[in-house]
């Protein structure tokens, strides 16, 4: 196929053209049918390489075939527009912080104080790990598929089809799996959010205005201005708007550890550890607050520099260390004031005269 050029489904502006473009056939999409003619080097004894400024390594390549070591996937990126460190990490501190921070508090009373703040700490930890995994992941199969960049679900069925024979078959169950979970997952999180945003509004309105319209109202209102910011489609021209709302929510959380910290009680006034039947309360929450993963790989593909997003220090470390510690700094301290007492959201523990 002469003059053979793709465009990287779901990534505006990403062009590529692959080495070794091998088709088998129309049975399988398109990504399957490119990745299984070219997966021809051997997926054992994989050493690992260490990218230009990392400390950590950051993929692995067949010893078997020189063209797979030879090529740098990061080169054959074309990006019209892409991030630069600073601005994909002003996208992932927005895509990991949202209004679960708030709801940390009362995960607490599901875990009790030292449980809690132990198990937040390492359940940060491991999904940290697991973002690198699927990075790394990534980086693995482009260099071995010849191909510039992988989406998460790619990367899925990308492993599926490099993996054992009798797994070829299942490669795009796999990716259907991982969207259906993404689209499930982001749109929980999208109508919490909505509803988040539409109550808040609601209480300061209604206190103001002495008004007692349904939420549903503004539930609506809301839509307007989150349908135009959605016709934004490039991650570059959102950057102004996710760090407005990076220093919105980091104004909302300082206004609320202000209040929380004033007169803290004892440790000895909270329980240490809760009952066994509340834990699954907690994990689930923690594990809701710290669902940024499915904007990771958005985010390295739309990299000026995607060997810095993993690494040490790394894009991905520092905004995991700051999203993780502010969720047990605000879990930690709003349960130890408010106790039993803490409500769903920590504002509503709040003085309302204060508003």
């Amino acid at each position: 196929m002469d003059n053979f050029k793709k465009k990287t489904p779901g990534r505006p502006n990403l062009e590529y053209t692959p080495i070794r473009p091998h088709w088998t056939g129309s049975s399988k999409s398109e990504v399957s049918n490119y990745i299984f003619g070219s997966m021809k080097s051997s997926m054992t004894d994989v050493p690992a390489q260490t990218a230009a400024g990392s400390t950590l390594p950051l993929v692995g390549m067949p010893r078997d075939d020189e063209e797979s070591a030879l090529y740098n996937p990061f080169e054959h990126r074309k990006l019209t527009h892409p991030t630069s460190n600073t601005e994909t990490l002003v996208h992932l501190l927005k895509g990991s912080l949202g209004s679960g921070i708030l709801a940390m508090p009362l995960a607490f009373v599901n875990a009790g104080l030292w449980f809690g703040l132990g198990a937040t700490l390492a359940i940060g930890a491991i999904c940290t790990y697991c973002i690198h995994i699927l990075v790394k992941c990534s980086h693995l199969l482009c260099r071995r598929a010849q191909i510039p960049s992988l989406g998460f679900a790619d990367v899925a069925e990308t492993a599926f089809l490099a993996g054992p024979e009798g797994l070829k078959k299942y490669s795009r169950l796999a990716r259907f799996i991982i969207n259906l979970f993404l689209v499930l997952d982001l749109m929980g999180c999208c109508c919490i959010y909505i509803v988040f945003v539409a109550t808040n509004v609601k209480q300061v309105v209604d206190y103001y205005t002495h008004s007692h319209y349904d939420v549903r109202y503004y539930i609506v209102l809301t839509l307007v201005p989150l349908i135009l910011i959605n016709l934004i489609r490039k991650l570059k021209y959102l950057t102004p708007f996710s760090m407005i709302a990076n220093v919105l929510i980091g104004a909302g959380v300082g206004i609320t550890l202000y209040y929380i910290v004033m007169d803290l009680p004892d440790f000895s006034e909270r329980k240490g550890i809760a009952d066994l039947h509340h834990m699954p309360m907690f994990f689930g929450t923690v594990i809701f607050a710290l669902e940024g993963i499915g904007v990771v790989m958005s985010l390295e593909n739309n990299m000026k520099t995607p060997q810095h997003f993993i690494g040490c220090p790394g894009v991905l470390n520092t905004g995991m260390t700051v999203v993780v510690a502010l969720y047990a700094a605000v879990g930690f301290l709003g349960y130890l004031k408010y106790g039993d007492d803490t409500k769903g959201s920590v504002t509503l523990n709040l003085p309302v005269e204060d508003m």
